[in-house]
Formats: C-alpha cells, structure tokens, sequence
C-alpha cells in the first residue's frame, strides 16, 4: 500500500496476525524497515514485488529491534548485500552476542509456563541462531540518515531497550515499529502483554507525538493520519 511518494507499507499474513515492514525508494537506495518473520521471506519478496520493487534491489534493511518477526529475514538480505542498520543497544541481542530479551524472560519464568510456552521456548532457542545477523551499522538517538530524503532514528525505548522509531523527514511519517499501535481505531502505545518497560513506553510514545508526524505507520495495526 502506497502511503507516501516514494513510501509502501508492505502487508505479510501469517498464523499470529499481519506484519508490515516499509520500504523507502531514493535516487540509489531503496531502504526496507524490518523484514517479517523467519520463514516468510518469499512473501516478503511476493510483497515486494507487488510494490513494483525487486528483493535484490535493496541497499539498506533497518531494524526497529531485536524480535524474531522483525529480523525474520535480515541475514538473507544482508547475504544477498543489504546493509543492516540497528540501534547499538539491540546490536549485540541481534548478532548473537547477547541473549535475546524474550527467551531470557521465558527462561526466568520456565517452572511457570504451560507445556505450549515451553515448547514454542525450545523451538525459538534452537532456531534463534539461525537469524543472527551481523549490525554493519549501529544507530544512535537523534541521528539523520542520508537516505531518501533524511531518515531520523528515533530512541523509543520500552518495548525493547534499543527499539527505534523513523522519522522520515521527506513525507513527515513515523514508522513507529512496536512503539504504537492502532486500537479501535485510534493511536495507542506499545502494547502491555509485550513490552518491557511499560513507563519507558508511554514516554517514547510521546516523544514520537511531540514531533508532530503527518501520519504513524505501525508494525501490527497500520497506518494512521494524525494531523
């Protein structure tokens, strides 16, 4: 879905629900903003077909943070030569380095869960490898990138500690990734059930806000016009 210029909201289905990663087009770059789940990376490619656009044309992919239906399909990307962009504090979780902040809050409460939640646990544990993906660039609050008109990271902590947000200053859209959401209609934060830090949340839900976007592009609810 054209939402913007040069700027398409993509729609992934999947058993959990539908997942809308953005891609920008410039002059010599087109840039995807997270990548749907692992093992729908022929639907991304189907998707972004439909927007006219090619996989293989991508230069840059630019993860909101460390989730598994974010970084999905970000080490096929990188391989086939994408950059891959992401805040320095979601690095290490993306690469590997680190635990990811789910599986550790599973194993916390292990004794606790149900045998489905163990199950999806092991599952992600052994399959969590396979996606690691080396951060060729690691972004920091407040920076412009020099892609497709200026895109400004955004620090929206509280759903994850690095989440970011872009501002795409050409069109004045935030893709919030899992900083906000659409609920009846209407904008809304990151969701409870799944987010971190909750308080975190609701200031860089404002901190998004304040900057006053034409419209907010959210990763599970899509897009919506807010002045």
């Amino acid at each position: 879905m054209k939402i913007a210029n040069n700027v398409e909201m993509l729609e992934i289905g999947g058993e959990n629900g539908v997942s809308r990663p953005v891609i920008i087009s410039g002059e010599n770059e087109l840039v995807l903003i997270d990548t749907a789940l692992p093992g729908q990376t022929e639907l991304l490619r189907e998707a972004v077909e439909k927007a006219g656009r090619r996989l293989e044309e991508i230069t840059k992919v630019i993860l909101t943070h460390q989730d598994l239906d974010h970084i999905g399909s970000a080490k096929i990307l990188s391989d086939m030569g994408a950059e891959i962009l992401a805040h320095e504090l979601e690095a290490p979780y993306i690469q590997g380095e680190k635990t990811s902040v789910r599986l550790t809050d599973m194993e916390s409460r292990f004794d606790l869960m149900s045998e489905s939640e163990r199950a999806f646990y092991e599952r992600a544990k052994k399959g969590a490898p396979f996606f690691f993906v080396k951060i060729d660039r690691k972004l920091k609050d407040g920076e412009v990138l020099d892609l497709c008109g200026g895109i400004k990271v955004i620090h929206t902590p509280g759903h994850m500690p690095g989440h970011i947000a872009l501002l795409l200053q050409e069109s004045n859209i935030i893709v919030a990734g899992d900083a906000a959401n659409i609920t009846d209609g209407k904008l809304t934060g990151a969701n409870p059930h799944f987010t971190k830090n909750m308080e975190e949340a609701q200031a860089s839900f404002e901190k998004m806000l304040a900057l006053k976007p034409s419209s907010v592009a959210c990763y599970h609810g899509g897009v919506i016009t807010v002045s």
